[in-house]
Order: structure tokens, then C-alpha cells, then sequence
């Protein structure tokens, strides 16, 4: 450095890279004494035109930009550098620089103020320092809006909305989101193309026309759950959605819209419940109007705002007087004060029931009771009833109350014990005859005191039977024994009648209990006899069967013995005519002893056997067996036989009695055929409301009618030249009558005999 050449250091500033501005610290101008020229060729400004002027002055704040805090960030980083001696960074600021056309230019700086002291502390100047770093800003800015567009832009396609935007006549897409996309089942290959050929089926569901009025009206088209089928897991459906179109102008200046921006919301579960709720509440509009009770709704000041038409009815009027009449106009005049009392409790908040009288329109009177409940909302509001007509309720209290005075004097009259109860069973009246029986009083009766006369023995199971009985609400009636005041048990015949109404629920229970000690008496002793009889009839048929048994010995060695002396005389010669007829008879009267002795062994079988079970049986089956068995005697006989069964196939009896009744039928009517023509036999059955009847008629000799009412005793027989004990029309006379059904018989001597048997029906089962 050449001493001799003096540093200009105001040229040295000058050039020095940077934006730079020395300020005397003389606030508040805070004169500017020497600027950098890099300074003001950022600002656009002379060195004469800047330098001893205030920097305010120079750089005066743009009025029109609100967010511009550069002046006032300068005036506070200069007061602090300039009080405090401290340097002073300023945040970045907006300091906007005027222009020659006199407007403004947006700048951003980052700056700071520094103190420049002497030795000794005074401040001298004050250096500020700036850089314009509105590019960076900008820039920065320009980013950040990027970033907040794309993440808008994100959140617009992930929107729960179906969102696509449509440019130009051929509504090209655009823009599709997701929803779009699974709202058509496509992929993001569609966008770039026009809607109506990627997606033909857009077409079909209206969205062409809506499309085309946006476009020409440039007026946004809204519609509300507007049906759309769509396939879902290949299964057709219908969605409903809520669709906005509204056109977008590329340009604000445009006179037709660009294209057409449109959202559809699914609102198909909405749609579908309200629906529901719609059907809710038409169901229960039916039900309403349906009911036979009244349903209304009273305003507070008493006016019928709505009454279903059941309750129309009972007032006898129509709708128009809905909305307009009052209540009171039906309520009986001696009700209305009682009435306007509980209507204003319940308009208050609070539930009520009761009874009133009203007088229809046409003067009909009725007895109604009503619960009414507060609708909600605020105090004083209306109020909902269900009102139901009970004046035939009333009527049949009031006549079942006139009935139960008749019969209270009436059953104190009688000699039966009576008694009423509640529909519930719990007695509440006996006449005197109980009280005199039982010894009892009322207090000790009254509800159920039955099990204080009731026998021991009986009470449980008495006591469970009518419960029961009770709650089945019908009349019923059982036998047990009531103790007497003497403490003495006899038996009385309990009945109870059930009075009900018209809908059939029981009001009251009227009891009796007769007296039927003697004929439990009577029965007791008739049952004893009978036990005896049956005891006797035993040993009548252990005799006969024991006898029938001990005289066979004896039968078989006379049979013997004539055996021997019919050996013995065969050898002689002298051996009479008249000896063998003896032998002969001897034989034949043996024979029938035998046969007899037989009859009477099967007759005790017949007794001790009536009780066999019963099973379904085939009538047709059951003929062609037996005839089997017969087949030897009509081939004898050349019989002609015809079966017409067709009518009762089926019958409910006995196996083998019934065997045995057709089998004795047919073959009596095979021996006792007339020699004179060819014997007919025909075996028939019909219904008959009770009965099976089986007929079995024959063409053969008859019987007189003398003999008829003795033809099913036991050994009696009228034709002696056929072999027979008599004891088989006994035996199925006998096992008819005691399955319940019975036997009939028409003859005509020299022409034939029907039999006809009445089996008596039974249910079974066919499986």
C-alpha cells in the first residue's frame, strides 16, 4: 500500500457486494448517509435521490398491501439498535418497493441493524444490512401451495363421495375418484375417454339428459335418491343416490360452461330406512285405523285432532270434524267437569285412566273408559287415548249382579249346598245350607276354605283338580266327601258352572254340592253283589268245567265197554235184530253225551276268553279262510256262495271271535240247506252311523216262527237230522253282546234264514 494514495472509502462502500444502507441514528427519520449500489439497483433508485433523505421517506409503506409488515419490523429492529446498542435481526419481512409508474412491488427481505460506535460508546451510525429474498419466498410459497394442492387434491379422490369431472360435448372424463370408479366396477383406464363409451350403462340411467340441461341452461341440476341398478358380487341391485351436476367455466369469462362437475352420494341405506320406517308407519296406520278400541289425540284446549274410525263411530260423526270439535260436545253433561279435570292433569305430564259417559251425536249413550298418556313436548301439550266402549261390560255387571241376588235367594231356599266364586276361583259367597252342613262360619270360608271340610284323604288331590279346573275356564265337576258339623264325612257331587260373557271370559263361578252319601251307599253295596255274583258265576264255571272234565272218564269206558259187547255178540248167532238197534242207541246216545260234555267245556272256554283283544282285521281275508276250512262241506253241498264286503273291509274286534261268528254263520247255513234246490248263501256288510253290520242269508229250510225266539238258547235245536249240540248261535249271540253290539234273525219256514250282526264301531288306529 503506497502511504502517499489515500483510501476513498466511501467508493469502497459503495462497490461492496451486498445491499447496504447507513442511517443516522436521528429517529425517527433516520437519515439515510450512504447506500450500497447493489442497493439501489434492487430498488430501482438514484444515489441523489436517496442519500439525505429519511429510508421512511425513500421506502414509504404500500397502502394496499395488508400483510406487508416491513416498515414497522424496520422502525422497531432501528429503535432497538439505536436505544440498546445492540445488533438486531429482523424476521423476514414483506417491505414492498415503489415503482416509476408510481404503484408498488411485492419484495421480501431478510435484514438486520447494527450499532457503530466510537471509542467511547457513542453511537455513530447505524448499518443496515439487507438481502432481497423474494425469488426464495416465492418459491417457497409456490411449494407449499403445491403441496396443499396435492393434498387436497388427495383428500378430494378419497372423498366418500362419487366425484367425476366431464369436459366438452363427448363429456370426456377428466377426473374420476375412487367412488366412481367402484360406484361403474371400473378401473382408471376409463378417464381420458367419453363417459357413454366407457360406461354405456351411464346412459341408460338418465345421466345423458342431466348432462346435456347443465351444459346448455349452465344451471346446476340436483336430483335426490335417484335409482340406480348396479352389479355387486355379480348380483343385480338397486342404489339410490343423491346427484349434484354443476357446470365449471374454465375461464371466468367464458359464456358456456367448460364442463360439468358432478358428486353422487349413495344414500341407499338412508333411502332403504326410510322406507322401512314408511312401511312402519303405514303398518301401524292399518293397525290404527283397524282397531275396534277409539284412538284420538286432544289438543290442549280439547279439540279432537285426530280419532281413528272406530272412535268416529261410537261419537256417530265423520273426519270433517276433526280439527273442530271439542270433546265436551260428546261427554255426558254430569262427566264434563271430571273430565276437563284429568284432561288438564294429563295435558300436564301425567297418565291417567277412568271412566265417563258419552252421548253420540245422534243421541246414542255409551259408557267408555280411557287411558290417556301426555304426547311429548313442553307442558301443556296433547295428549294420546285409547278409549274402549264397555257400556254391554257394564250392562252384564250390572244383570250379573241382579242374577246373583236372585240366586243368592233362590240358593237359600234349595237343599243343594251352594256357593259363587270370582273368575280367579276364590269364593266369595255360600248360601245357608253350607254353613248349616259345615258347621262353619264365614270368615272362615270366604276365598278358598274347602280344605277345613275336606276329607285328608282327598284334599291334595281335590285342591290340584279344581286350580286346574279354574284356570281352564270351564265347568267341570268332581266328587269327595265334605265333613259335616258333626264330624261326620259324607260324599257330595260338586259342580261348577262357568257364566261368561259375550267374547267368552268368565265373570263368576256358581257351585253346587248335592248330597249322594246314599247313593255312594247303594253303589257300594251293588258293587258288593256284584263282586258276589261274579264269585259265584267263577265257581259255576269251575263246576261246569271240572264236571264236563270228570265225566269224560266215565263216557269213555262205557264207549268201551259197548266196544267189547258189541265184540262179543258179533260171534253168536242168535245175536237179535232188535239187540243191535239197543247197541246202536247206546252208541248214539254215548256219542251225544260226548259231544255235550264238549259244548259245555267250549261254552266255559267262551266265558273265560270274551275279554281277548281286539285288533284290526280284513273282513274279506278273514271270509276266505274260513272258507277254506268249510271247503270239503260246500263242495258236498255244491253251494253257491256270494261275498260282498267291499263296504266295511276293515273291523275293529276280536280275531277269533269274529272267526268264529262267521264260521258258525256259514256252515249252519250249509247243513240246514233244503234238499229241494241248490243251496244260495250270501255274505254282505254295510256301514251303518254306529255299527258294522254283517248279514249272512241263506235259501235253506227256515225256521218257524215259534221256534225264532228261542234260537239262541243254550242246547235248543229244531232240526234233528243233522248233527249239532245247539250251543253255537248261544256262543255268537255271546260274543256280540259283549263287544257291545247285538244279533237279529228274520225267517220264513221252506224259504231261507237271515242273520244280521250289528259290531259295534270303535276308533283305532290304522297303523
Amino acid at each position: 500500500m503506497h502511504p502517499e494514495l489515500p483510501l476513498d472509502f466511501e467508493l469502497i462502500f459503495n462497490r461492496i457486494p451486498g445491499s447496504f444502507l447507513v442511517l443516522q441514528p436521528n429517529a425517527p427519520h433516520y437519515t439515510i448517509l450512504a447506500i450500497s449500489d447493489e442497493l439501489l439497483e434492487n430498488t430501482r433508485r438514484q444515489r441523489e435521490d436517496v442519500v439525505g433523505r429519511g429510508v421512511f421517506e425513500v421506502f414509504p409503506e404500500n397502502p394496499d398491501a395488508i400483510t406487508a409488515t416491513g416498515p414497522s419490523s424496520l422502525r422497531a429492529s432501528l429503535q432497538n439498535a439505536t436505544e440498546n446498542r445492540v445488533p438486531d435481526q429482523m424476521p423476514v419481512v414483506r417491505y414492498d418497493v415503489p415503482v416509476a409508474s408510481g404503484g408498488f412491488e411485492v419484495r421480501y427481505w431478510s435484514a438486520n441493524s447494527r450499532p457503530i460506535t466510537d471509542k467511547n460508546g457513542s453511537l455513530l451510525y447505524i448499518l443496515h444490512t439487507t438481502q432481497d429474498i423474494t425469488d426464495k419466498v416465492i418459491e417457497e410459497r409456490r411449494e407449499t401451495e403445491l403441496r396443499t394442492i396435492e393434498r387436497k387434491y388427495s383428500l378430494f379422490l378419497q372423498a366418500p363421495l362419487a366425484v367425476c369431472i366431464l369436459t366438452g360435448p363427448e363429456n370426456m372424463i377428466e377426473l374420476s375418484n375412487d367412488d366412481m370408479l367402484r360406484f361403474y366396477n371400473k378401473t382408471k383406464d376409463i378417464i381420458g375417454q367419453p363417459l357413454f363409451e366407457a360406461i354405456p350403462e351411464a346412459k341408460e340411467q338418465g345421466f345423458a339428459e342431466m348432462l346435456d340441461l347443465v351444459r346448455k341452461t349452465g344451471q346446476t341440476y340436483t336430483v335426490s335418491e335417484h335409482p340406480t341398478k348396479r352389479m355387486v358380487e355379480g348380483k343385480e341391485s338397486v342404489y339410490y343416490y343423491n346427484i349434484v351436476c354443476q357446470p365449471y367455466y374454465e375461464n371466468p369469462y367464458d359464456s358456456e360452461p367448460s364442463g360439468v362437475f358432478s358428486v353422487a352420494h349413495d344414500v341407499t341405506e338412508l333411502v332403504v330406512a326410510k322406507k322401512r320406517v314408511e312401511e312402519s308407519e303405514a303398518r301401524l296406520q292399518a293397525i290404527i285405523e283397524a282397531t275396534p278400541e277409539c284412538i284420538k289425540i286432544v289438543s290442549p284446549e280439547g279439540k279432537l285432532q285426530y280419532m281413528n274410525p272406530s272412535g268416529l263411530t261410537m261419537i256417530e260423526g265423520d273426519e270433517q270434524l276433526l280439527g273442530k270439535a271439542s270433546v265436551l260436545d260428546v261427554i255426558a253433561p254430569e262427566h264434563r267437569t271430571t273430565w276437563k279435570k284429568n284432561h288438564r292433569s294429563v295435558c300436564e305430564g301425567h297418565s291417567l285412566s277412568w271412566e265417563f259417559d258419552i252421548i253420540g251425536l245422534k243421541g246414542t249413550r255409551r259408557r267408555m273408559e280411557t287411558h290417556a298418556v301426555p304426547l311429548p313436548g313442553a307442558t301443556g301439550r296433547s295428549h294420546l287415548a285409547v278409549t274402549r266402549d264397555i257400556t254391554r261390560r257394564r250392562e252384564s255387571e250390572s244383570a250379573l249382579r241382579e242374577s246373583e241376588e236372585q240366586f243368592r235367594v233362590f240358593a237359600n231356599n234349595i237343599e243343594n249346598l251352594a256357593w259363587m266364586a270370582d273368575p280367579e276361583g276364590s269364593i266369595f259367597w255360600y248360601n245357608e245350607r253350607w254353613y248349616d252342613y259345615t258347621g262353619t262360619t264365614q270368615d272362615e270360608m270366604i276365598g278358598w276354605g274347602w280344605e277345613k271340610v275336606h276329607h285328608p284323604d282327598h284334599v291334595k288331590s281335590v285342591v290340584a283338580f279344581v286350580q286346574q279346573a279354574w284356570q281352564a275356564g270351564e265347568t267341570w265337576e268332581l266328587t269327595f266327601p265334605l265333613r259335616g258339623a258333626n264330624g261326620e264325612y259324607q260324599w257330595f257331587l260338586t259342580r261348577a258352572y262357568a257364566v261368561k260373557d259375550e267374547q267368552g271370559m268368565v265373570l263368576r263361578w256358581i257351585g253346587t254340592n248335592t248330597n249322594i252319601n246314599n247313593q255312594k251307599k247303594a253303589e257300594a253295596s251293588l258293587e258288593a253283589k256284584n263282586m258276589e255274583l261274579i264269585r259265584i258265576n267263577n265257581d259255576l264255571d269251575n263246576f261246569i268245567y271240572t264236571a264236563s272234565h270228570d265225566l269224560k272218564a266215565p263216557i269213555s269206558n262205557i264207549e268201551g265197554l259197548i266196544g267189547l259187547l258189541t265184540a262179543e255178540l258179533a260171534g253168536l248167532e242168535c245175536q237179535q235184530s232188535d239187540v243191535k238197534d239197543i247197541i246202536r242207541m247206546m252208541e248214539s246216545s254215548a256219542e251225544r253225551f260226548k259231544r255235550t260234555i264238549t259244548s259245555l267245556t267250549d261254552l266255559v272256554k267262551l266265558q273265560q276268553e270274551n275279554a281277548s283283544p281286539a285288533t284290526t282285521i280284513n273282513l274279506r281275508e278273514l271270509i276266505e279262510e274260513v272258507l277254506l276250512d268249510l271247503q270239503p262241506h260246500l263242495k258236498a253241498s255244491a253251494a253257491i256262495l256270494e261275498i260282498e264286503v267291499d263296504d266295511c273291509m276293515l273291523i275293529y274286534f276280536s280275531e277269533k271271535n269274529l272267526r268264529s261268528v262267521v264260521l258258525n254263520l256259514i256252515s249252519n247255513a250249509v247243513k240246514y240247506a233244503s234238499q229241494e234246490r241248490v243251496p244260495f248263501i250270501k255274505v254282505s256288510c254295510h256301514d251303518h252311523p254306529d255299527y258294522h253290520v254283517l248279514t249272512v242269508t241263506d235259501n235253506g229250510l227256515g225256521i218257524s216262527p215259534n221256534n225264532l225266539e228261542h234260537l239262541f238258547t243254550m242246547f235248543k235245536r229244531f232240526h234233528d237230522h243233522v248233527e249239532g249240540t245247539g250251543i253255537g248261535l248261544y256262543m255268537v249271540k255271546k260274543m256280540v253282546e259283549g263287544s257291545g253290539g247285538y244279533i237279529s234273525v228274520s225267517s220264513e219256514e221252506g224259504r231261507g234264514t237271515e242273520f244280521r250282526v250289528f259290531i259295534r264301531k270303535t276308533h283305532f288306529n290304522l297303523n
